[in-house]
């Protein structure tokens, strides 16, 4: 997964007037691809050295941290750093790479449209309207009217959260579709509840719900939505 997320547009966010924003997370200026331990017993030692020996061990990792890993050194080792920002070597037979829905995150501009684009999928909004993109997490991106959210009324648009196939979590939502699929997720798309514009600024009411109406269309599984989908997962 590459250690992309905090990545900002500049170009296009000038161009388009969009505001592209990420949530920092320790080692963001490190180019790495997340992983997270498994061990079936006991612990894997980051190390100082690309050798097995009890002297050169610097931490303790058990299942379920992460580890980032910068380079390759050879068959078994890799050189990264750890949440805690140690840095060493570690062997990589007990690595897991962690899904990333917002590797390769790009926006582009095209006809009158801003596409939202990542390895998994494409997502396209109105290009002359202020939004924003947040990675929530290693699973979520949401989707914000930039005016909304700096005055404080949530500006929240739509999240698209990627799920594993068998996995119904999002059932509990209570205003969702599935916007995509693809071989390895389902897509989900998140609508608020409340109200999440200035009611009383009449532009910034109609853009705000100009953008949900487009999102809105996010879904896969109604045919006359289907028509005009502005969501595509990418085919691999």
């Amino acid at each position: 997964m590459k250690n992309n997320l905090r990545n900002r547009i500049a170009v296009l966010s000038a161009v388009l007037g969009l505001t592209v924003t990420a949530i920092p997370t320790m080692g963001e200026t490190k180019a790495a691809d997340a992983y997270t331990v498994k061990v079936e017993k006991g612990y894997l030692a980051l190390r100082s050295k690309p050798a097995y020996d009890a002297s050169n061990e610097l931490e303790s990792l058990y299942t379920g941290d992460y580890f980032y890993v910068m380079s390759d050194y050879d068959d078994t080792y890799v050189y990264g750093y750890s949440d805690s920002g140690k840095e060493g070597y570690v062997n990589k037979n007990y690595l897991v790479e962690v899904y990333n829905i917002a590797s390769g995150i790009r926006v582009r501009a095209s006809e009158g449209a801003a596409y939202l684009e990542t390895d998994d999928f494409s997502m396209y909004l109105p290009g002359d309207i202020s939004w924003d993109y947040e990675v929530v997490n290693s699973d979520t991106i949401s989707i914000y009217h930039t005016q909304a959210k700096e005055e404080g009324y949530g500006g929240h648009v739509v999240s698209i959260r990627a799920f594993d196939w068998g996995v119904n979590d999002y059932a509990e939502y209570p205003d969702w579709s599935v916007a995509g699929l693809n071989s390895e997720k389902k897509f989900i798309a998140i609508f608020p509840t409340d109200v999440q514009f200035n009611g009383k600024d009449s532009v910034q009411a109609e853009e705000y719900n100009r953008l949900l109406n487009v999102a809105k269309r996010m879904d896969c599984e109604d045919e006359e939505l289907a028509k005009d989908n502005p969501f595509e997962t990418v085919k691999k």
